[in-house]
């Protein structure tokens, strides 16, 4: 049955071609200021928690293709662990509703520190956006609780602010708008494949998502979609580091979804899908290709959306594994997006939000 998460899904199809428009024209002068300030050497840290850091893993991908070096950190290892590093960065904030408690409280720091950052939000009137120097508002689509939009348009945003730092703003418009195209038949292939997907694995649990390079960012994201809709733990993991023992795991109850990406770094992913079938495992491919749609031979599903350009594959990556999430959750007989503990903004860095409140008394 349809609900408010399926709505947000369908949202997508309209939604990039909303925020690019909006990026290129009434956000374009912030977008211009924001990248100016960042032109120099120094190095880029990306800060935000959960999906708002994973969100920037393109744009930090995109940053290192073009030779400049550039890094993402969750908010609370940057205010508890290495906060001697933002006084010679370049801070980029990235938050969706602009008022997480740890993101809060790092913008609290930098602005009484005098460092200037950059705000990436959902939300420009927001506490992060008013202690900003540079804000960059994405005007997504604002979804109903868990984050799909926000996922989607502020990869995009983050990627826009990357192009522009390098001087490509205006080059990458063509493909963003291909992307803005795209992603409508990515969410109908992913709509048409989930039923599939949802049968080829029956009885994986953990999922293992392995990915080389931006797809990290795909990878975390579709993580935290499949536990916070379909309660279904996933690991997240590079490729190359899953050969490295995590392989071991490997045997007739194993599934992964590998993002395939491009050139030599698909080739390797492609032996690995290949060896994890002959291991006796399960693994569903997302690739790139101009003829959509699902096929399955043997333990290997092959799932081809759209393709634009490599850079901004990792968007359209992440759709697939929300409509899994969406299928898990029905088959598990509860309400897609049906939430127990989380909260639209998390306001608190303390214990686990909507916990039982007789748990938290006994701890």
């Amino acid at each position: 049955m349809e609900n408010t998460l399926w709505s947000d899904i369908l949202a997508q199809k309209t939604n990039l071609g909303n925020v690019v428009r909006h990026l290129y024209t009434g956000e374009r002068a912030c977008v211009e200021a924001a990248a100016t300030a960042l032109r120099d050497q120094k190095p880029i840290l990306f800060v935000g928690v959960a999906s708002a850091a994973y969100s920037s893993m393109p744009a930090e991908s995109y940053f290192r293709r073009h030779g400049r070096f550039a890094s993402v950190l969750c908010a609370s290892e940057a205010l508890y662990s290495t906060p001697a590093q933002l006084e010679g960065a370049h801070v980029v904030v990235n938050s969706r509703s602009g008022e997480t408690a740890e993101v809060v409280k790092l913008a609290r720091l930098l602005h009484d520190r005098g460092i200037p950052f950059v705000a990436i939000t959902n939300e420009p009137d927001s506490t992060v956006a008013r202690l900003a120097t540079y804000l960059i508002w994405a005007k997504t689509h604002k979804d109903h609780l868990v984050s799909i939009n926000v996922v989607t348009g502020m990869m995009t945003a983050a990627l826009v602010l990357a192009s522009a730092v390098v001087g490509k703003m205006d080059a990458l418009r063509e493909d963003l708008e291909q992307l803005a195209d795209a992603m409508s038949a990515a969410v109908e292939t992913s709509i048409e494949c989930s039923s599939g997907l949802l049968a080829f694995f029956a009885g994986c649990r953990p999922l293992h998502l392995l990915y080389r390079g931006a797809y990290e960012g795909s990878a975390k994201c579709a993580r935290l979609v499949l536990e916070e809709v379909a309660r279904t733990p996933s690991v997240p993991l590079g490729a190359a580091e899953f050969r490295q023992g995590p392989n071991e795991v490997i045997d007739e109850e194993f599934g992964a979804v590998v993002f395939l990406g491009r050139g030599e770094r698909a080739t390797l992913n492609l032996s690995l899908c290949h060896e994890i079938v002959q291991c006796g495992g399960r693994v569903a491919v997302i690739t790139a290709d101009s003829d959509t749609g699902m096929n399955v031979h043997d333990r290997m599903l092959v799932i081809s959306l759209p393709a634009v350009a490599e850079d901004l594959m990792p968007v359209l990556a992440v759709v697939p594994l929300q409509l899994l999430a969406y299928r898990l959750a029905e088959a598990q007989g509860y309400e897609p997006g049906d939430v127990r503990y989380i909260a639209k903004v998390i306001l608190s860095e303390h214990g686990v939000p909507n916990a039982p409140q007789a748990a938290v008394e006994e701890a």
